[in-house]
């Protein structure tokens, strides 16, 4: 399904077209200031959230607009560190990028805006930190954990001495190492960052926190692939409940941690189960996100895998055209 753009974007973008069709016939200074005046346009834009995928439509139109104006502005050096509300559109720009499967131009993006942002505000800023997280979960998103790695730990130690070790933004660091220690295949030491932060996150923000729940899945992640499925799937099941509660059955999050319990599921062995469970999610992911969304052609190859586990090939080859007949309705 494809959502309209907000209209709020689409009367931005169309203000920032003008704006640089008129500076063709403008003065010397001309393009610097387009820049700016381009820049703060944007900057008035609605806060949309980058991880609900009915605002896809609108962030697709809106990262056109910033990876132009970012390259404008360094060719014009005007700073793209300023105005607040800037900073903050193109962090949600990279969340999306990540979100949406576009990691690889997230990385130019976060590489150069994380450039220009140590340079005038300075490593320890908030926002260039941050922007070096987004530079860090694109680069894991594309498959370059070893890249990402070194700048998530720079990150963790960073906020750690900044903040102390238990505070919110040093917790999420090492949830988010634990992470990039998961897509390292270092399970053994992941496993003992995920226990630790988990432990700690419990301590400082309570069971139910959203940065507690994150570390929660990434030690869920490590134990299973130690053997300990059992332990793993007790983990997926508590995280698919508690963002069932708080998103609701079918959003893109809760499809996300439904799809944790089939893959513990499969690691105990227990195919059938697991079947069942990727076949609810696979028309219920393509709803969501489409049919070529990341979440949706992994439940399509985790279901394939289950049927081809309980001996049901024929089912099997079906999955490879889209939603299975045996799953679409009468």
């Amino acid at each position: 399904m494809t959502h309209p753009v907000d209209p709020a974007v689409e009367k931005a973008h169309t203000d920032v077209v003008n704006l640089f069709r008129k500076s063709t016939t403008g003065d010397p200074a001309g393009p610097a200031a387009v820049c700016r005046a381009a820049r703060d346009r944007l900057a008035e834009l609605p806060t949309l959230d980058p991880d609900d995928p009915s605002t896809w439509t609108s962030y697709e139109l809106v990262t056109a607009d910033v990876r132009t104006l970012v390259g404008c502005l360094r060719e014009t050096d005007v700073p793209s560190s300023e105005p607040e509300p800037f900073r903050s559109l193109v962090i949600r720009v990279l969340r999306y990028l990540r979100k949406a499967d576009r990691a690889e131009p997230g990385v130019l993006l976060a590489e150069s805006v994380h450039r220009d942002w140590v340079a005038r505000m300075g490593e320890l800023h908030a926002d260039t930190i941050d922007a070096a997280g987004r530079l860090a979960a694109c680069l894991l998103a594309q498959g370059d954990a070893k890249q990402a790695r070194p700048v998530f730990e720079r990150i963790l130690r960073l906020r750690s001495s900044e903040y102390g070790d238990d505070h919110p933004d040093t917790l999420l660091a090492a949830c988010n190492l634990g992470a990039c220690l998961n897509a390292l295949e270092d399970f053994r030491a992941a496993s003992r960052l995920n226990t630790d932060t988990v432990q700690r996150c419990r301590r400082r923000l309570g069971k139910r926190d959203r940065t507690t729940i994150l570390a929660t899945g990434n030690l869920a992640g490590s134990l299973l692939r130690l053997g300990e499925a059992d332990q793993a799937l007790r983990l997926y099941r508590y995280i698919h409940e508690w963002h069932r509660e708080r998103s609701g059955e079918n959003s893109l999050v809760t499809l996300e941690a439904a799809a944790g319990i089939a893959v513990g599921l499969d690691g105990l062995g227990d195919h059938e189960a697991a079947r069942a469970v990727n076949a609810d999610l696979l028309p219920r992911f393509e709803r969501a996100a489409g049919k070529d969304y990341s979440g949706t052609k992994n439940t399509r190859s985790r279901l394939e895998r289950n049927l081809r586990a309980l001996g049901r090939d024929e089912e099997a080859d079906e999955v490879h055209g889209g939603i299975p007949k045996f799953l679409s309705p009468p």
